[in-house]
C-alpha cells in the first residue's frame, strides 16, 4: 500500500504551495508561479501569461492561460496587454507568485501594486562596488 503526504498552506524553498488532485484519488501539492512563456519568432516575440508549475520549463506545461503580451509596439505606439483578471485574482488568492516581468505587467493592468524599483532605498554607507558610479 502507497501513502500520500500532502503539504497545504506552508510555504516551502520553492515558494507557496497549490493542491492538485488527480481522479480525486492522489493528491499532490506544487508550487505555482505566473510567468510569461514566448512565442513568435526570431526578433518578434510574443507572450502568453500562463500559471505554471515552478519546475515545468519555460515553454512547457501549463496550468492555465491568463493572457496574452506583444511587446511590439503597432502602428500608433502601443503594446498590446490582454488579461484575464478574474482568473489572475485567483491563483494569487491561492498564493501563486508572479515573475518580475508579470507583475510588472499586472501593475500596468491595475491588478497589483507597483512593484519596488531595484535600488532606490538602499543607504548611502551599505551600497556595495556594483553601486558607485564610474
Amino acid at each position: 500500500s502507497t501513502s500520500t503526504h500532502i503539504r497545504t498552506g506552508r510555504k516551502g524553498a520553492l515558494g507557496p504551495r497549490r493542491k492538485l488532485c488527480v481522479r480525486r484519488k492522489l493528491c499532490v501539492a506544487m508550487p505555482v508561479r505566473l510567468r510569461l512563456q514566448r512565442f513568435g519568432r526570431l526578433h518578434k516575440p510574443f507572450y502568453h501569461i500562463v500559471a505554471a508549475d515552478v519546475k515545468a520549463p519555460r515553454d512547457g506545461r501549463f496550468l492555465e492561460k491568463l493572457g496574452t503580451y506583444d511587446p511590439i509596439p503597432d502602428r500608433s505606439g502601443n503594446k498590446h496587454l490582454r488579461v484575464d483578471v478574474k482568473r489572475v485574482e485567483h491563483w494569487l488568492m491561492y498564493g501563486a507568485e508572479p515573475s518580475e516581468p508579470v507583475a510588472k505587467l499586472l501593475a500596468r493592468a491595475h491588478v497589483l501594486p507597483p512593484p519596488p524599483r531595484r535600488g532606490l532605498n538602499v543607504p548611502e554607507g551599505e551600497r556595495g562596488v556594483e553601486g558607485r558610479g564610474k
